[in-house]
């Protein structure tokens, strides 16, 4: 029989080895299916390396990809340590998308650029916070699980998202397909490469919004109530700890991070609104905060790397006719073997002997008597 006992402390090595063997196992996993599909698993691997890593252009590239997933996942990082589990990432990016997009369609022609950029992405922050704050609400108000009220709210998004493209928002001059005007110069994130690189400045975006989590988590008093909220609700509230005002914040910075993903990845890269705006990044980043160990300087690196199985995926894909479906695979399989070790990081489990119950013990000594 399994015993499972709770850890006082968790040994960093085994913080360390969960995650590894997390990845290692969806590789394996990947391998797996490789194999049913006849290809050499091998080549394929080798071939998302060279397409993620093998010149200055891919891996500018694969950069372009990991600056969505360092800003969403940074403020996953946070929330995730209070136990509010934001599963609407994808809702807050379209949202933030749809909201900076406004001003660049709409917004007045002659305004410079740097002031209409700045505001498009202040607009798009608020956006998404404002859709975050909706399932905290819920959840500080009526206990409504913050899991289900965000992943609805993500199809809410989508069909928002849906009924603009195919509305007003709808450029006369696409020939009926879902797509709004190109944005102008000035509503266009500068690169910080030259063509044909795509790499934007939203990479410094990324990089400072995990710097200012990671000093917000560890020193900062809202951080440690944060922490002790994650702990133990019950406990947070007999020290005085304002949990409203506690989750409400939290929400409002890992919303408003996701709706600034979404607003400088249509402005920088797309330099479009259309329905495919790449919002599984939403998704992604929950593999990317959780393999960090919910620390959001770690889930730069690991944002790179997911950046890289997917920007070698559409290698594969075009040179090697691969299905990209094996990058979901790999991820969502990654995701279930860190869902497992969690509980070998937060248990000590042991195997024991089934014990006698009363009633066999007692049938036992009227025997022997």
């Amino acid at each position: 029989m399994l015993r499972f006992e709770k850890r006082d402390k968790t040994p960093v090595w085994l913080r360390v080895l969960v995650p590894v063997c997390s990845v290692l196992l969806g590789l394996l996993v990947g391998s797996v299916v490789m194999l049913f599909a006849r290809v050499n698993p091998l080549r394929v691997y080798g071939a998302m390396v060279k397409g993620a890593f093998g010149s200055a252009y891919t891996f500018s590239e694969t950069l372009v990809i990991a600056v969505p997933l360092i800003l969403i996942s940074a403020g996953l990082c946070l929330v995730y340590r209070m136990k509010f589990f934001n599963i609407g990432a994808k809702g807050q990016y379209i949202i933030g998308a749809i909201c900076g997009s406004y001003l660049a369609l709409f917004g007045p022609a002659t305004m410079s650029r740097p002031l209409l950029l700045t505001l498009m992405m202040v607009l798009g922050t608020l956006g998404g916070a404002l859709w975050a704050i909706i399932p905290a609400l819920l959840k500080v108000f009526w206990n409504v699980n913050e899991v289900i009220a965000t992943l609805l709210l993500n199809y809410i998004a989508s069909y928002i998202l849906w009924f603009f493209m195919y509305g007003t928002w709808r450029d006369p001059s696409s020939h009926g397909f879902p797509l709004s005007k190109n944005f102008a110069l000035n509503a266009q994130l500068p690169r910080i490469l030259p063509a044909p690189s795509r790499l934007h400045i939203g990479l410094f975006f990324g990089l400072a919004a995990a710097v200012i989590v990671w000093i917000i988590i560890r020193k900062t008093r809202f951080g440690y109530e944060a922490r002790v909220l994650g702990e133990n609700e019950h406990a947070a509230r007999y020290a005085g700890i304002n949990v409203f005002k506690t989750v409400i914040i939290a929400a409002v910075i890992s919303g408003g991070l996701a709706g600034l993903a979404g607003i400088a990845h249509t402005s920088a890269v797309l330099r479009i609104l259309q329905l495919e705006v790449n919002s599984d990044y939403g998704y992604t980043a929950i593999i990317a905060a959780w393999l960090a160990g919910l620390d959001p300087l770690v889930a730069v690196g690991v944002s790179v790397l997911l950046a890289a199985l997917e920007a070698g995926g559409y290698q594969i894909q075009i040179i090697m006719r691969v299905p990209f479906g094996i990058v979901g695979v790999i991820e969502s399989s990654i995701l279930f073997c860190l869902l497992a070790g969690e509980i070998v990081t937060h248990y000590r489990i042991t195997l024991t002997r089934r014990l006698s119950t009363p009633l066999a013990l007692d049938e036992r000594a009227r025997g022997a008597a």
